[in-house]
């Protein structure tokens, strides 16, 4: 006899899986509170320009770290590492929310907005810190599935730039003097590893840390350039 239910019988609902529901959650969170912050700042209830920093850094290096110690030898096995390494997009795209609220409360809360923004811009603390968020803007915007299938494998290549991106922001930190010493210390530690990562998988004779490294290099040369040329 046929099974006559198999068409019409209601299908019980499976729930979703932990994995797809935690990076939700922290992205959604990120947002949540970034708006919030974002909003009271505006209306002059708190200021959000040093805390907004400082979550940012946070999930940056959380963002960027494990992945990339699992390449090493020594944590390959860590299953925290590979916990973390998993959640390394949310907290990326966190990390971008909080640096774009970070420049956001910083024109707002320090700037003059009736007098002329230009000269108020051309500061080198400044110009470090807006290119340095242009990029983490590229790299928010392409963290949806649909603007990565667009680009294909390209966006990948533009995500790399995030290597380009940290030593702006340490050199930001250090010349506009708005950041403490901890996360001074967690972009030195960021630019640190890239360094320990390329001499150890270049004994090892893998690849992918010379890119790392050229990139830390660009962006550090870059910090200098602009800290001359103003």
């Amino acid at each position: 006899m046929p099974d006559t239910l198999g068409d019409t019988a209601p299908r019980p609902v499976q729930k979703e899986p932990e994995r797809f529901r935690t990076p939700r959650l922290i992205v959604a969170a990120n947002v949540a509170l970034a708006g919030l912050l974002t909003v009271l700042s505006l209306a002059g209830l708190v200021g959000v320009t040093d805390p907004s920093a400082y979550l940012g850094t946070v999930l940056l290096a959380g963002s960027l770290l494990p992945s990339n110690l699992l390449r090493l030898g020594w944590f390959s096995r860590s299953r925290r590492l590979r916990a973390l390494a998993r959640l390394r997009k949310p907290l990326g795209v966190g990390a971008g929310v909080w640096f774009v609220v970070h420049s956001v409360a910083s024109v707002w809360e320090h700037f003059d907005l009736s007098a002329a923004l230009g000269p108020q811009f051309a500061r080198t603390g400044i110009v470090l810190g807006l290119v340095a968020t242009l990029v983490f803007v590229c790299m928010l915007a392409t963290s949806t599935g649909r603007a990565q299938r667009a680009l294909g494998g390209n966006w990948k290549r533009l995500h790399r730039l995030v290597w380009f991106a940290v030593p702006l922001s340490l050199a930001h930190a250090l010349v506009s003097g708005g950041l403490e010493p901890l996360a001074i210390l967690l972009y030195g530690g960021i630019m640190a590893f890239a360094a320990f990562e390329y001499r150890a998988l270049t004994k090892r004779g893998a690849g992918g840390a010379r890119t790392h490294l050229v990139l830390v290099g660009a962006g550090t040369l870059a910090s200098a350039l602009i800290y001359v040329a103003l």
